[in-house]
């Protein structure tokens, strides 16, 4: 065992151990799979028909215990007191598969324990090991620093081996107000994909705050990221931090809004440890003044969206992030680089044709080449050389759509996905912005830039899936899919089964 993982499980254990003596409300899984709590079926349905709920917050946090038929029946009573609950479940996965590159597997062992006391405290803890031998289309996005979804990993004749944790303590003093530390991942919007801030990259460190007044949720989050240099021969991770505000606002039962913004700076510059900001912690200041005023180079980005509600189950939602801006250019029309901008419309229902819980979710993302960049990757909107919003990060178009049916511990499902993005060409050092881990100075054209420019991959891809739940509980069950896809640069298949747990996203698209 490394020292990283070592040092990961000393972490967790004094977290759990910190609490345990007193140890609300907990995490439903962030796994669009997950049974009796499916984000796209029983309780982001049950969320969405609250009209003064916020679901574009993500992880939902789920205040009733009986919301969570697999916590229930999961967690064991250990107290007198009849509000402490802690549960401890396996983490288990085991798929085998075949693909062009002969055959696949993705293992995995670990525990997951939950625990909450009455409505005011709670933690969880996610802990495994895992082995694989990917597919193509998953090993050839593997990059030096990290796994898609996850952090560090050894590897051997292209076998990988890559611990995971994830963890947190949630304090609720009232109903108004909770905070929360730990190291997870978070998402908002309303959508299959974020342009804001996603669940794409590994989890990271962070400590965040919410408060929930009259039709109105604000979130800020204070993150720790780990993350390489780009302007560096070395690919060693550095210290980056990030503060972001999320503002979501019911403005009437069927209409919501929300605003969003970010600043992301390096640890450390060229007057030495920087550290985090005190400039960042102000809970409510917007950042482009603050950020104006002391003269920074650290990288702002703002955004928002919307979500209407038409009928009971019909969902329609969007969002815009905007990096950089000049509207006088724009007129222009001369396609200059730094109008850096991207935009979503989507639409979602889980009744189709009125059939009970049939799920049906239709998207269209696009974002122009150099949004999320800056001078330096340190300032980027990444971690772990992952993009914190769209996996493909910049210079993109894209088109999903995604039926799921469920029934009891029973659930199917098809993906279809078609995207157009626009890369750097391998013999040619012209930077054409697909990449937000290239410097945005290196080598631009500045004027000229049109959507998905560069080498243009054209990928469609397929996915179709059964998931028998096992044990839902434990969100395990098992699983067996099959998958296509087409692009400019490979041609693949992947035909999978078996079990698995399902606590993360890690359906890697790209």
């Amino acid at each position: 065992m490394n020292n990283n993982k070592l040092k990961n499980i000393i972490l967790l254990y004094l977290l759990f151990v910190s609490i345990i003596s007193f140890s609300q409300a907990i995490y439903a899984p962030l796994n669009n799979n997950t049974v009796n709590s499916a984000i796209y079926n029983y309780l982001e349905e049950k969320i969405y028909a609250d009209s003064n709920s916020h679901p574009s917050i993500k992880p939902f946090f789920v205040t009733n215990k009986t919301s969570l038929p697999y916590v229930k029946k999961g967690l064991r009573h250990l107290s007198n007191d009849s509000n402490f609950f802690i549960g401890v479940s396996p983490v288990l996965t085991f798929l085998a598969g075949t693909s062009a590159n002969g055959f696949n597997y993705n293992s995995s062992i670990g525990i997951s324990l939950n625990s909450y006391y009455s409505d005011k405290l709670s933690f969880q803890i996610n802990l495994s090991d895992n082995y694989a031998k990917f597919p193509n289309f998953i090993d050839t996005n593997i990059n030096k620093n990290s796994i898609p979804h996850f952090g560090a990993y050894s590897v051997s004749d292209k076998k990988y081996n890559y611990g995971d944790f994830s963890g947190y303590i949630s304090f609720s003093p009232d109903k108004y107000f909770n905070f929360q530390l730990g190291k997870y991942k978070n998402f908002f919007g309303d959508g299959y994909r974020s342009l804001l801030y996603s669940d794409n990259s590994a989890s990271n460190w962070f400590l965040k705050g919410s408060v929930s007044v009259w039709h109105i949720k604000y979130v800020v989050v204070y993150n720790y990221f780990k993350d390489i240099d780009c302007l560096s021969d070395n690919f060693e991770l550095n210290n980056k931090f990030n503060t972001s505000h999320y503002l979501s606002w019911n403005i009437s039962k069927r209409i919501n809004i929300n605003l969003f913004e970010t600043v992301i700076w390096r640890g450390e510059d060229s007057t030495g440890y920087r550290g985090f900001d005190v400039n960042y912690l102000n809970p409510i200041i917007f950042f482009r003044p603050v950020e104006f005023s002391l003269g920074s180079p650290d990288n702002v980005i703002m955004g928002g969206g919307y979500k209407i509600r038409i009928g009971k189950n019909n969902h329609f939602y969007g969002q815009m992030i905007l990096d950089e801006f000049k509207l006088d250019e724009l007129k222009a029309g001369t396609g200059w680089w730094a109008n850096k901008y991207g935009f979503q419309f989507g639409f979602k229902t889980y009744n189709l044709l009125n059939i009970k819980h049939l799920f049906f979710l239709t998207e269209y993302n696009r974002v122009r080449p150099f949004t999320y960049s800056h001078a330096n990757s340190l300032e980027n909107w990444g971690n772990y050389r992952q993009a914190m919003a769209h996996p493909l990060g910049s210079n993109f178009t894209e088109y999903l759509s995604i039926f799921r049916y469920s029934k009891g511990k029973h659930s199917i499902s098809a993906k279809f996905v078609y995207s157009l993005h626009g890369n750097d060409y391998p013999n040619d050092t012209v930077n054409y912005g697909g990449n937000i881990y290239r410097s945005y100075n290196d080598n631009r054209i500045d004027y000229g830039n049109v959507q998905n420019q560069g080498y243009l991959n054209s990928l469609k891809q397929i996915n179709l899936s059964y998931i028998y739940f096992i044990k839902p509980e434990w969100n395990l069950g098992f699983e067996i899919g099959v998958m296509y896809r087409s692009s400019t640069f490979l041609n693949d298949y992947y035909f999978h089964a078996g079990i698995k747990t399902y606590i993360f996203n890690t359906n890697v698209d790209f």
